[in-house]
């Protein structure tokens, strides 16, 4: 049999380590909890002052460190920058990950266990 992957995404590190206990103690060898960023990380000592001249990005004003237009583009599009935010209860990214390789036959037991345990698939 083949192995599968599994990636489901978390908004809190609680959630993320407790899905992970959770696999390894059913008997998944191969777990993995990594966080990410939702845009590239980047020197960021050369930033706009919106005083002396032109803010490159809608970002850039609330504070985010932000060096180049592609970067900006994505911070800019953040609900924490653009106001688009819900008023949701969900506050947060889902920027971890919690990765299981595994065989076919506990593949749907891996997906059932990140569901329960509040993961996004």
């Amino acid at each position: 049999m083949g192995e599968r992957n599994v990636i489901a995404f978390f908004r809190t590190e609680r959630q993320a380590k407790k899905a992970v206990q959770q696999l390894k103690a059913q008997g998944f060898e191969t777990v993995d909890c990594s966080r990410f960023s939702l845009s590239p990380k980047e020197d960021g000592s050369d930033l706009d002052n919106p005083i002396a001249e032109p803010p490159s990005s809608l970002s850039t004003i609330t504070g985010a460190p932000v060096t180049s237009r592609d970067a900006g583009i994505l911070k800019a599009a953040d609900i924490h920058s653009s106001g688009m935010a819900d008023g949701s209860d969900e506050f947060g990214a889902e920027d971890l990950s919690v990765t299981v390789v595994t065989d076919e036959e506990h593949f749907e037991k891996a997906e059932a266990i990140l569901k329960q345990m509040g993961g996004r698939l």
